[in-house]
């Protein structure tokens, strides 16, 4: 471990109180004299000389005051300086009248004497060595008066210069004295016996830092830096002869010349004993400790460990911060204040066990500061032992507020199982409340009620008065909807216009018809929108378990049945399942033959709807969507058909024809000198569980001669999380044959962020009913920004589906979304309008 010195200081006797007495003695009679020697021999004026000097016995020396007369040709003249201001010195005139006072008086020459009055603190004494080292320097002082008289000197300083050789060489303490670059002069005794070199070994080396340690180059920059009247101390590590290391308090100064220049530099070291040592680490390990605990960010509560008792003994400033109590507040009572009332928790039973057991503890609580506003505390509690690690004496509880991370996934929550325009349960938070009502009902005998409406003519609202008007029916919808069940019911949005009601803890199973009518009843009343009365109906088809069917699907299917058999017979009408109706309804199956026969008489086509760059402002690519054209029906949407193919299997020969479409196109466009686009294919679940599935794709792309990476396949969240494992396998035998992969409708399943982040996929196709309110709604505007910042983080490209205003698309660059694809842009498109999309409209962003 190393450690560092502190910071250069000035230094004077009696301020230093971090070094021992002898390296403070040393350091500051090598200041004094330093000072002293420079006051004398440096080329001042007398006056000016003999004040200097009173001041340095006052200011570096420690003495209360000093008065120097000097007498010659019968005047005297007098210099004094005290502890406070110059200008407040009363001049000595009388005897010395304690043992306090020193008085000296040399005659220097005939008619001329010199007198000095130092009056000293209590804790001097007569023999106090700075008395000694003073007359020595008064009789310099006196030499050095001769000296600007002109006069011959009698007195010799080499006497002081032994006596401060002596003391220098037989100090306790290791001396080193080095020139300016740091390569040693001299040493003393106590150096040579503690690291077992002569001087002769270590003469012109540099000693004070080349000593082969970290901290090595710290140290010389921190030396050679000093300036007079500084000094560095702290403690360094040093290389004895022999190998091994040992640590030294040292304290390092530097010595001038007259023009106050660093000449040399004087180091005192004294060794650390190994008691020194250890109680220095351990006040650096407390220190260090407590550090810790008040600038963590997170809080601290120290709390006691009796049976009876756990009150708080200690907290820190961030535990202040968090809860707005005061320490004083809190100190003497137990943790359990800050859960007050609300004691139904279940990891609150964590923690008491935790703290009978004596063992760590985790729990997320809901808290309360002082203010009564609720924070999520993330708790996780520790024992602290003994010394003996015997008995358990503290606990230590750290509280993390993870109220933003918690609020933050309850509302990807709500919205992975809300829908977002209604607020209503979405498909997979119905098929969970199905799934529970009928568990629940089995087990008390009742019965469960499942209705699914479908709004008469609604579309005859959107093309009347736009998508607004429609959305905002939707709404008024399900606020009537909720108020005609009660709180254990579930109402959901299936899209578009249908909603289901599932209706629980039924006693009979004609009880649903008594809601039914009263969802009729309510729908019948007028809807103000933008201004007008607006009417709707709805046909309303009902299932019941067990009478139907003991499962959500079979539930479903049923009550849909039911709504196509109101819908036959003229809407606004509610009817129960009955096992004649399945007769009906599969005699709609028929068009099974006739999707059949479609594949076989080219009745299928593909439309291609645009996808645009949003820092380019060009199209970059094209989703392919089928489309069914009846000889007789017409136009039949993919929502009317994709289910039943999905459900006969007929999806995989018309996957198959799709791709193999798509591909033909590719290179239709290419040979037309088009820019390369890509096209994405979208895939079903069926077809994408094939087990040769990348031989079949590997065949159309050989066939068509499509380049594969200008094709992407569009796979679901919940298609691709069924099976971890088997998708792995299939993703990276596609992404073998050089496609990209998109996972479309994304927001809407269950992604793992592990599992997509092992998935090798390349794009995310955000849902539109995360795009629809971005402009008005910051919560889905907030969804939509986490999922590009998402799909930036994991290297995705990212789209967004459905936009249709400017406002949209701002927002969207604002996030750094990439692409994009709606009508704001174009709808979907035959082939041949698709080329003269491209030639004749280049896309332009208002």
């Amino acid at each position: 471990m190393t450690r560092r010195g502190v910071a250069p200081q000035m230094g004077t006797i009696g301020q230093v109180d971090s070094l021992d007495a002898e390296s403070q003695r040393l350091e500051h009679w090598y200041l004094l004299l330093g000072e002293l020697t420079h006051c004398l021999w440096s080329p001042h004026a007398l006056p000016a000389m003999l004040q200097d000097f009173c001041r340095i016995l006052v200011q570096r020396a420690g003495y209360l005051q000093a008065d120097i007369l000097l007498e010659q040709q019968g005047q005297t003249e007098t210099y004094t300086f005290t502890a406070g201001m110059p200008e407040q010195a009363e001049p000595y005139t009388g005897a010395a009248d304690s043992m306090h006072d020193l008085m000296v008086s040399e005659l220097i020459a005939p008619q001329r004497r010199l007198t000095l009055h130092a009056r000293a603190p209590e804790h001097f004494t007569d023999v106090h060595p700075l008395h000694q080292v003073l007359g020595r320097f008064f009789r310099e002082l006196a030499d050095a008066i001769l000296a600007q008289l002109g006069m011959p000197g009698h007195r010799d300083l080499q006497n002081d210069l032994e006596l401060l050789a002596l003391s220098v060489q037989q100090s306790p303490f290791s001396i080193l004295i080095t020139n300016a670059l740091g390569e040693l002069e001299y040493c003393n005794q106590a150096y040579t016996r503690q690291s077992g070199f002569t001087l002769a070994e270590l003469e012109s080396k540099c000693v004070l830092w080349d000593n082969g340690f970290p901290d090595d180059l710290q140290h010389r920059a921190a030396f050679t830096a000093l300036q007079p009247g500084e000094h560095w101390h702290g403690d360094i590590q040093t290389r004895h002869k022999a190998g091994h290391c040992y640590w030294e308090r040292q304290v390092v100064s530097p010595l001038c010349d007259e023009h106050g220049r660093v000449t040399h530099l004087i180091a005192v070291r004294q060794i650390i004993n190994d008691d020194q040592f250890q109680i220095r680490e351990v006040e650096q390990a407390l220190l260090l400790r407590e550090q810790a605990l008040v600038s963590s960010s997170n809080g601290i509560m120290i709390t006691r460990s009796d049976d009876h008792d756990h009150s708080i003994v200690y907290v820190n400033p961030a535990f202040e911060r968090i809860t707005g109590y005061r320490a004083e507040e809190v100190i003497g009572r137990e943790g359990r204040f800050l859960v007050r009332e609300d004691m139904a928790q279940p990891d609150l039973e964590e923690i008491r066990s935790a703290l009978r057991e004596k063992r760590e503890g985790r729990a997320l609580l809901r808290n309360y500061r002082k203010d009564g506003s609720q924070f999520w505390n993330e708790l996780h509690i520790s024992p602290v032992k003994d010394a003996a690690g015997a008995i358990t004496t503290h606990f230590v509880s750290v509280i993390n507020d993870v109220s933003e991370r918690v609020n933050y996934q309850k509302e990807l929550e709500y919205h992975a199982t809300h829908d977002s325009l209604t607020g209503l349960a979405n498909r997979s938070l119905l098929n969970d409340r199905i799934t529970q009502a009928i568990a629940w009902a089995k087990r008390q005998e009742l019965h469960v009620g499942l209705m699914l409406l479908d709004l008469d003519h609604f579309k005859l609202i959107n093309d009347a008065s736009g998508h607004g008007a429609g959305d905002e029916m939707l709404k008024q919808v399900a606020q009537r909807l909720n108020l005609c069940v009660r709180d254990t019911d579930t109402v959901a949005r299936l899209g578009g216009d249908e909603f289901v009601i599932v209706l629980t803890d039924l006693p009979e199973s004609g009880d649903v018809d008594a809601i039914a009518e009263k969802v009729r009843d309510s729908l019948a009343r007028p809807m103000l929108i933008n201004g007008a009365e607006v009417f709707v109906t709805a046909s309303i088809g009902i299932s019941v378990y067990p009478r139907d069917g003991d499962h959500g699907e079979i539930l479903l299917r049923y009550a849909d049945i039911a709504m196509y058999r109101v819908k036959e017979h003229g809407r606004n009408s509610a009817r129960q399942f009955v096992p004649e109706m399945g007769v009906t309804a599969i005699s709609r199956l028929n068009m099974e033959g006739a999707m059949r026969r479609g594949l076989e008489r080219g009745e299928f086509s593909l439309h291609y709807q645009p996808k645009i760059d949003l820092v380019t402002h060009t199209v970059i690519g094209a989703e392919a969507l089928v489309r069914w054209h009846h000889p007789q029906i017409g136009l039949i949407q993919p929502v009317e058909f994709i289910p039943l193919a999905e459900e006969t299997g007929l999806i995989l020969p018309l996957g198959e024809w799709v791709l193999n479409e798509a591909c033909r196109q590719q290179v239709i466009w290419r040979n037309h000198g088009l820019p390369l686009l890509k096209i994405a294919v979208n895939m079903s679940s069926r077809q994408f569980r094939q087990d040769d599935l990348s031989e079949r794709i590997a065949r159309i792309i050989q066939d068509s001669g499509a380049d594969p990476h200008q094709l992407t396949l569009e796979l679901t969240e919940s298609m691709v999380m069924q099976d971890v494992s088997s998708t792995l396998s299939a993703l990276r035998s596609l992404k073998k044959l050089g496609l990209s992969i998109s996972l479309d409708d994304f927001g809407t399943g269950y992604s793992s962020l592990s599992y997509l982040r092992r998935f090798p996929i390349d794009e995310l196709k955000i849902d539109k009913s995360f795009i629809n309110d971005i402009h008005v709604n910051p919560d889905d505007a907030a969804i939509a920004s986490a999922i590009v910042a998402m799909g930036l983080s994991l290297g995705l490209n990212v789209v967004a589906e459905g936009v249709e205003k400017i406002e949209q698309i701002q927002l969207l660059k604002e996030m750094h979304c990439h692409q994009v694809q709606g009508y704001y842009f174009a709808k979907p498109m035959d082939a041949a309008a698709f080329e003269n999309y491209l030639i004749r409209y280049p896309v332009k962003i208002s």
